[in-house]
C-alpha cells in the first residue's frame, strides 16, 4: 500500500514506480497520478519535496482502510493544478479537513473542517478523530481549520465555494507550505457497507442482492444544511446507484433497525449494461437528524444487480 500510494502521490500519469522484488522475485510496477513531486523519478527528495509527498499521504490515509473517493485541493500552486478547485468538484462540496506534515521526519497533522462530521458516513477519520490514525506518524489533532490554516477560496458556477489551505502552522509556530484540503461527497460506496448479509463485495459495487439478504451503514448523517437563516433541511430521498440492475424485486430501507422510511422499487427496466444509473424513491424521515444506522433489505428478488452507492438526500 505504501508503494501505490507513494507512486500516486509523488509521480504523474504516464510514470510509474517499480518496488523492489517480492519474496517470489516478482518486481510490482505503481502508476503515478497527482505528480507533486515528479523530481523524485530521477534523484533526491529534499524537504520540500517530502512534505509534498507527505501531505498527499496523510491525506488519502484512511483509518478502516477503506476506499473512500475524495477531492484533494490546495491553494500551493506548486502542487500542480490538479489540486486547484473545478466544476468536477460540485459532487464534493463537504469540506472534511486539511492535512500537511512531514512522514520523513515523523510528522502529520490534520484539522477539521466545516463538514468533518460528514466523514464517518463515508467511513473517514482521521479529521475528526486524528489520535486514531497512523500507519504513517501518528497525527496530531489541530482542532478547527479556521484556526490552524490560512484559506484561499473559489466559487464555482452553482454559487458554492470551496475553499483550501494555502498555508498552515504547528503547535510549535512552524509553517508548512504544501497543506492539501479533502472535500467529500454525500454519496458512500456500497461496499464500505459496515454489516453484509448474503451479498458479495467487489471492487465497484456489491452484487448478489437476492432475496432475504441486507447491508447495513452505520452513522449515517440525516442533517442537512439549510441556506444561512433557516433551519437544517432534512434528508427526503433514498437513492441507489447500480451499475447492473436485473428486476424484480425491491430495497426496503430501515431507520436503526425498527421502522421502515421507504421502499424502492427496481421497476421492470432493462440492466443498465455497466453504466451507472441512479434510481430514486422518497423517505419519510421527517424530523430526523443526526446520525443513524440504515438497513437495506432485498426482498423479492434473485441476483438483483450490483449496487454501487447509496445516497440520502
Amino acid at each position: 500500500m505504501l508503494w501505490k500510494y507513494t507512486a500516486r502521490c509523488a509521480l504523474p500519469e504516464g510514470k510509474t514506480l517499480e518496488a523492489p522484488p517480492d519474496a517470489t522475485g516478482k518486481r510490482l510496477k505503481f502508476p503515478g497520478l497527482f505528480g507533486v513531486a515528479p523530481e523524485w523519478n530521477d534523484g533526491p527528495c529534499d524537504a520540500r519535496c517530502q512534505e509534498k509527498v507527505s501531505s498527499c499521504l496523510i491525506a488519502l490515509t484512511n483509518r478502516t482502510g477503506k476506499h473512500v473517493l475524495v477531492s484533494l485541493l490546495s491553494a500551493d500552486r506548486s502542487l500542480g493544478q490538479s489540486f486547484a478547485p473545478s466544476e468536477n468538484d460540485r459532487a464534493f462540496p463537504h469540506q472534511e479537513g486539511v492535512f500537511f506534515g512531514n512522514v520523513f521526519t515523523n510528522e502529520a497533522y490534520a484539522c477539521q473542517g466545516a463538514a468533518v462530521r460528514k466523514g464517518p458516513q463515508v467511513k473517514r477519520f482521521c479529521a475528526l478523530e486524528p489520535a486514531t490514525c497512523s500507519g504513517l506518524p501518528e497525527f496530531s489533532d489541530l482542532g478547527p481549520c479556521g484556526g490552524a490554516c490560512t484559506m484561499s477560496c473559489s466559487r464555482l458556477r452553482d454559487g458554492t465555494e470551496r475553499c483550501a489551505a494555502s498555508s498552515c502552522r504547528d503547535p510549535h509556530g512552524k509553517r508548512w507550505e504544501h497543506p492539501i484540503t479533502v472535500y467529500l461527497r454525500n454519496q458512500i460506496e456500497a461496499t464500505n457497507a459496515d454489516v453484509m448479509q448474503g451479498v458479495t463485495a467487489g471492487d465497484d459495487g456489491i452484487d448478489g442482492l437476492d432475496d432475504g439478504d441486507s447491508v447495513t451503514f452505520k452513522l449515517v448523517d440525516f442533517t442537512r444544511p439549510a441556506a444561512p437563516g433557516t433551519p437544517a433541511a432534512g434528508v427526503k430521498t433514498f437513492v441507489a446507484s447500480f451499475l447492473a440492475r436485473r428486476p424484480p424485486g425491491r430495497i426496503e430501507i430501515w431507520l436503526d433497525g425498527k421502522t421502515r422510511i421507504g421502499t424502492l422499487d427496481l421497476g421492470s427496466q432493462a440492466d443498465t449494461g455497466g453504466r451507472e444509473r441512479e434510481l430514486g424513491t422518497p423517505i419519510s424521515a421527517a424530523g430526523v437528524s443526526g446520525t443513524h444506522d440504515v438497513t437495506l433489505r432485498f426482498v423479492g428478488g434473485k441476483n438483483m444487480g450490483r449496487l454501487a452507492l447509496v445516497e440520502f438526500r
